[in-house]
This record gives structure tokens, sequence and C-alpha cells, in this order.
């Protein structure tokens, strides 16, 4: 009997993998001889192709040598059953040219049988790894956060202090202002107190200067008017009076005036000691160390 040369059809289920060892062994005590026995009936051999069949979806894990060799085999017997082998070729002749023997993929049936799983993942060790490498990343993260928060502890503390910093130079400046307003005022008053000082200087000399040219022109109209003599000197006494007094007004004046810087001296340099001594008492409080 020939062998088939043609390839295993790709429109028949292929069983998956080898078959077990008990069904081998019970069904090789048959002789091969019954295959070419033209006195076995059909009905033992239908019997035996589906064991065979239910042998081979019990295992679906079948090596490349065993899937070749089980195909020989269904070549085989399909060459054997087919009717028609001269119509079998003409349709072998047209398929493509990929699928010949050595080409054919074999297929396993998926199975959800506990027993048929592997004992060891191939991708647990890549599991591991990812998951160590998550690990050593989140511990990461984690001392990232941490430097975050005291890094962030530390720029609170210190825009705290420099808020309590710019706070005080806007108190000083204020102060500052007042006095300047206050020295303003002060120099004010001091212009005011030499210039009515200035005016009344030139008053009396102007009063003076009057005076005595009054006293020349009565002085060259006659002699005889002896009573005319003594007015000029009863009025210079009189002026000279009246100077001391306006300069001793004036001598009052400044000295009030001087009082008046050392009052306003006085709080300013108590002002400064307190803001200082508010500054340091805040700087020591425990809710900023």
């Amino acid at each position: 009997m020939e062998q088939s040369s043609y390839p295993t059809r790709v429109d028949q289920p292929s069983p998956p993998c080898s078959l077990p060892d008990h069904n081998w062994k019970t069904e090789t005590s048959h002789p091969i001889t019954h295959v070419n026995n033209k006195d076995v009936s059909a009905t033992l051999l239908i019997e035996r192709l589906a064991k065979l069949a239910h042998a081979a979806t019990q295992d679906a894990h079948v090596s490349s040598d065993d899937a070749t060799t089980v195909h020989q085999c269904l070549d085989t017997l399909e060459s054997l059953l087919d009717p028609r082998p001269g119509l079998t070729q003409q349709v072998v002749k047209c398929r493509p040219q990929n699928a010949n023997p050595g080409t054919t993929h074999f297929v396993t049936p998926t199975t959800t049988h506990p027993s048929i799983m592997p004992a060891e993942d191939p991708l647990h060790p890549q599991l591991m790894a990812l998951l160590q490498e998550v690990r050593t990343l989140n511990a990461e993260v984690n001392q990232r956060r941490r430097e975050s928060s005291h890094i962030y502890e530390l720029l609170t503390r210190e825009c705290r202090r420099l808020s309590r910093k710019v706070s005080e130079l806007e108190d000083e400046i204020h102060e500052l202002e007042t006095d300047m307003v206050e020295d303003s005022a002060e120099r004010e008053a001091l212009q005011g107190t030499v210039r009515g000082l200035e005016s009344w200087v030139s008053g009396w000399q102007n009063e003076i200067d009057t005076a005595t040219l009054k006293s020349t022109g009565h002085s060259r109209k006659g002699r005889t008017k002896r009573w005319m003599k003594r007015k000029p000197e009863e009025r210079t006494e009189t002026d000279a009076e009246a100077l001391l007094d306006g300069i001793a007004a004036w001598m009052r004046g400044w000295k009030d005036v001087e009082e008046g810087f050392q009052i306003r001296g006085r709080n300013r340099e108590m002002r400064r000691l307190e803001r200082k001594k508010r500054s340091s008492i805040t700087t020591e409080s425990p809710g900023d160390i």
C-alpha cells in the first residue's frame, strides 16, 4: 500500500497531543494486522477512532515531535479512508503553498482543567522584579514627600519671619514719616520765629533811623527850643528797653521750641525701644521655633 504524499487537510481538526499511556496499552494489544484485515467490522473501527479522539481531548500538551508523528499517522489514515484519492490530489494541488506538512501549525485546544496548569508561571520572576521596582519607587516617593514637607515647613517659617520683618519696617517707615512731618513743622516754626525776630529788628532799626533824622532836623531849626533836646534821649532809652524786652521774649520762645525738640526726641527714642522689644518677643515666641 502506497504512502500519502499530500499534506494534512487544514479543514480537519487535528488531535492536540499524544495519547495517555494506559489507553495506548489497551489498544496496542490488538494486532496490527487487524487494520488490513477485511473481516474487521466497521463498527469496531469507528469505536477505536472515537476512543482515540476522546483520549486526545484529555491531554492538550503535545511536543512538536509527537505532533508531527501524529500528523503523519493521520495522513496515512486519511489516505486509506479517502473514497476519491484522485480528486483529493487535485484539491491539494490547488491549495496555497504554505499549507505543506513542514509549515503546518498544530493548534491545541484550551482547557481550564487544573491538572494541565503549568507547575511554574514563566511570568512570575518578571512580576516579582516589577513588584520590587514598585516598592523601591514607593519608598523613594515617600522619601521625597518627607523632604518636600520639611522644605515647605522651612519655607513657611522663613515667610513668617520675613512678614514680621516687613511689618516692623513698615512701622519704622511710618514713624520716620511722622518724624519728618514733625521736623517740617518745627522747621517752619523756627523759620517763623527767626523771620519775626528779623522783622522786629528791622522795624526797630527803622524807628531809630527815623527818630535820628527828626532829631537832626529839629536841632537845625533853632537852638532856642531847648525842651526838644531831651526828647531824643528819652526816646533812645525807651527803644533800648523795648529791644531788650523783645530779645528776652524771643529767647523765651526759643527755649520753648528747644524743649519741644527734646520732648519729641525722647518720645521717638521710647517708640523705637518699644518696637525693638516687641520684635524680640515675637522672634523668641515658641510657636515660631
